[in-house]
């Protein structure tokens, strides 16, 4: 049975396509709980989390921990994570993406942001179950450039891909020093710039970003402004 809830409301109205005909969503009693660990590696995350209100709920059967927090006009912004098993997991992830699970889940959904985010039309961010290695259907694409431009192709077959753009675009980290990329086809960033020695539409870093943990923090710097 569904009860009243501002930012669950707030989170159908957005996101439209969440629930079917049919769906059940039942809230849960549990209190949000950080690491010590986890406010230690994430402060800014820690603190962004610690303001919000968390709502633990399930819907059709699936885990979720809403987090929504009230925009300068009185709106909600909010993410709708997923929480896991981590033997869903098909691949070993950073330590810092495992914690980063276990505390608060990957993004499922986000909404209602109104400045510019890396959260931006993201597909999902995080969810360790959506996670690949490599550039699965871009591979060919990324050969042909790299002979087109006459540029050595970089080996990402260690690069684990933790959130995808609605247009393809993949972020990922490399498994091995958990530095951070963004591999994209076709974009208009201005906030990142071409990977020395690639083509320009193709390996993407991260403007004053370099690790796993730094594209965290600077996500929840984002989400905070709006306070």
């Amino acid at each position: 049975m569904e009860i009243e809830n501002r930012d669950f409301e707030a989170l159908k109205e957005e996101v439209t396509w969440l629930l079917r005909p049919g769906s059940r969503v039942s809230f849960k009693e549990e209190a949000l709980r950080l690491s010590e660990e986890f406010m230690l590696v994430f402060p800014v995350l820690a603190a962004l989390v610690q303001k919000a209100r968390a709502t633990y709920l399930e819907i059709d059967g699936v885990d979720y921990l809403l987090l929504g927090w009230d925009n300068n006009n009185g709106s909600v912004r909010g993410w709708l994570n997923r929480l896991e098993d981590p033997e869903s997991h098909p691949y070993e992830l950073l330590a810092e993406h495992e914690l980063l699970l276990r505390n608060v889940g990957g993004i499922k959904e986000n909404f209602n942001l109104f400045s510019e985010s890396l959260s931006d039309n993201q597909e999902w961010m995080f969810l360790g179950s959506e996670c690949s290695l490599g550039l699965g259907d871009y591979e060919d694409y990324y050969e042909m450039m790299c002979e087109d431009a006459g540029f050595d192709q970089i080996d990402s077959s260690d690069y684990l891909v933790f959130a995808e753009e609605a247009n393809g675009a993949r972020t990922m980290y490399d498994r091995r020093d958990g530095k951070v990329y963004l591999f994209s086809h076709d974009h208009s960033f201005d906030h990142v710039e071409v990977l020395n020695g690639q083509p320009e539409y193709s390996f993407q870093t991260f403007k004053g970003i370099s690790g796993f943990v730094d594209y965290i923090e600077e996500l929840a710097l984002q989400w905070g402004r709006d306070d």
